[in-house]
């Protein structure tokens, strides 16, 4: 009987996308809300990525317009993390878990559920917004393998150049999704009786923070700048918040030794000290001061390519 509110929370991990797609029809402002969201992916996210890398391969004096710098932000502590490109399928659920979500407390609250629908929604709209206001001044990569060790890996490469690396809009959306959920669920005098799915929601957000180092498409870098960002846009993401977050990446990873997993904790809680510790109006310039200073390291290694040669094939 003891894990029986641990299993009922799961199931907003498990909210059907149909039920919410009928929700949202029956609502002209859900409809609108939801196109706006969807222009702003396509165009801040996969529209802008293309036209960056286009401007990147004709180079300087090419027709286009000088794309921003753009930084390789790999850290010497990423090593320590084992690959595990088998978790592509986690990583990719990161769209799903705010989708089940709303899926979930919408069936379970009702139609008084759909104005908080699109206050979410209006956020989430803000995480790519405020995101792709740092990819614009500086562009941020990682090496990836020259050939895809997964079919799913391979459609990621396709679809995604792979130049916004920092912060990561994976940290940004999984993050804001429990968070902002718990806040909505607060206001309605909800909190509690939500308890166990926004903690499921939490345990979610770290593993798929977990996954997006163990397939090596970010780095340790990546992690602390987006929760940094985020506590611009949810107050409440707050430095305890954010540390206790961290704190909980790789724990049961038998893989990551302690020192290892101590340094990269203390690499991200300082780097998130140094972004967030700035006013809040100037978090943003601070990310991208960060990555104008980074040192890089260098680009080619063993079975990977180079940053800068593979970036029209990434």
């Amino acid at each position: 009987m003891g894990d029986t509110t641990e299993r009922e929370g799961t199931g907003v991990l498990r909210g059907s996308t149909a039920f919410l797609v009928l929700a949202v029809l029956a609502r002209p402002r859900l409809v609108g809300a939801v196109l706006r969201f969807a222009g702003t992916v396509v165009k801040r996210f996969f529209f802008d990525q293309f036209v960056y890398r286009a401007r990147l391969n004709a180079g300087p004096g090419g027709r286009f317009r000088p794309a921003p710098p753009i930084r390789n932000i790999e850290h010497p502590l990423d090593a320590a993390i084992p690959v595990r490109y088998e978790t592509v399928g986690l990583y990719l659920t990161f769209v799903r878990l705010w989708i089940s979500a709303l899926s979930y407390l919408r069936r379970r609250i009702g139609r008084s559920f759909d104005a908080d629908i699109e206050r979410f929604l209006v956020g989430l709209d803000r995480c790519y917004v405020d995101a792709s206001g740092v990819y614009g001044r500086c562009l941020s990569t990682t090496r990836r393998p020259g050939r895809a060790p997964s079919p799913r890996l391979a459609f990621i490469y396709a679809v995604d150049p792979h130049l916004f690396c920092v912060p990561s809009l994976h940290v940004l959306v999984v993050c804001y999704t429990y968070r902002r959920l718990e806040e909505l669920l607060r206001e309605r005098g909800d909190a509690g009786r939500f308890a166990a799915e926004i903690a499921e929601l939490r345990a979610r957000a770290v593993a798929i923070t977990e996954s997006i180092l163990y397939v090596r498409q970010h780095s340790v870098n990546c992690i602390p700048t987006a929760l940094a960002m985020l506590s611009v846009i949810v107050p409440t993401y707050d430095r305890t918040e954010a540390k206790a977050f961290l704190a909980e990446l790789f724990v049961g990873d038998e893989a990551v030794s302690d020192g290892d997993r101590r340094a990269a904790l203390a690499y991200m809680d300082g780097l998130y000290d140094r972004v967030a510790g700035r006013a809040s109006g100037e978090r943003y310039d601070a990310i991208v001061d960060f990555l104008d200073s980074y040192e890089e390291m260098p680009l080619v290694a063993e079975g990977m390519g180079s940053a800068a040669i593979t970036l029209s094939e990434a």
